[in-house]
Formats: structure tokens, sequence, C-alpha cells
């Protein structure tokens, strides 16, 4: 499946997509925000339609301790919004430390720090996705698992 993951912010929204494999998440674009939150979700969704993404990932900036602060209530609320413009199914997934992340691996590629900036929330989208890909990979290796185990076998009677 194709998904789109969504770093969502208030002055920018970095946007990430995977193959249909789910192999891996390459950084896509920075959609800077405007005042017209309907014109972001339309800019997004356009791009969404270029690369044929069958689903969306919205990422959720719990705090630390994993309760909800503005930032994830805003990031709840986008994805509200987003799933009014389009019938494709929407995940929300903890995107703790992602933007850290992002930093960590452009600081070590030596990119510089305006480059960093320009490119640091579709890092961020892409840090996301690869997450939510190695979730939902150790979610199907779970249930695998499940379904080859035999049941004991029972006594004979």
């Amino acid at each position: 499946m194709i998904f789109l993951a969504i770093d969502y912010g208030t002055k920018r929204i970095g946007l990430a997509a995977c193959d249909e494999l789910e192999f891996g998440a390459y950084p896509l674009a920075t959609v800077t925000r405007s005042r017209s939150l309907r014109h972001d979700l339309g800019e997004i969704l356009r791009i969404g339609a270029l690369e044929q993404v069958q689903a969306f990932v919205v990422g959720l900036p719990l705090n630390a301790d994993g309760s909800h602060g503005p930032s994830a209530q805003a990031a709840t609320e986008f994805s509200r919004a987003l799933s009014k413009l389009t019938g494709l199914p929407i995940t929300m997934h903890n995107e703790y430390g992602t933007t850290m992340d992002a930093a960590d691996i452009m600081i070590e590629a030596d990119i510089s720090r305006s480059k960093r900036r320009e490119k640091i929330d579709q890092m961020a989208a892409a840090s996301i996705l690869r997450s939510f890909l190695r979730h939902r990979a150790d979610e199907k290796r779970k249930g695998q698992a499940m379904h080859t185990e035999s049941p004991a076998d029972e006594p004979a009677t």
C-alpha cells in the first residue's frame, strides 16, 4: 500500500511517501502553511493524487509521557479536516522524537544548516513513516505467528 505521511506543523507541513511494497520512506515535499486550511489540504491531496497514495499517516506529537498537548490536538483536528475531504484511510501515529531523528541524520550527512531548515519537515515525515511501517510489519508478523501456532493436542479419551 502506498502511504503518504504528514508532519503537521504551525508553519510548514512535511510530506513523505513509501512505495507499494512498504519497503522504505522517502521525503517528498514541504507545504508552507497558508492562511487557509482548505488550501493546504487541497495541496496535500493534489500531491497525494500524483503519488497515487492509498492511505495517509498523520504524525501525532504526543508528549514524552504519552499525554496530548496543544500540538497533538491541532494534529487531530487537522486529521479530522483531512478525513472530510478524502475517502482514503487515515491513521495517526506517534511522532515523538522524529524531528530530532531527522535533524541527527542530516547533521551526520553534513547537510548545511540552511538546507536542513528547508528539508527538516519532509525528513521528519519520512521518519514518521518509517516508524509506522516498522510497527505495521511487527503487527503483521505477530498476527502470522498467532495463526501458525497450533493448539496443544487434546488428550485422547
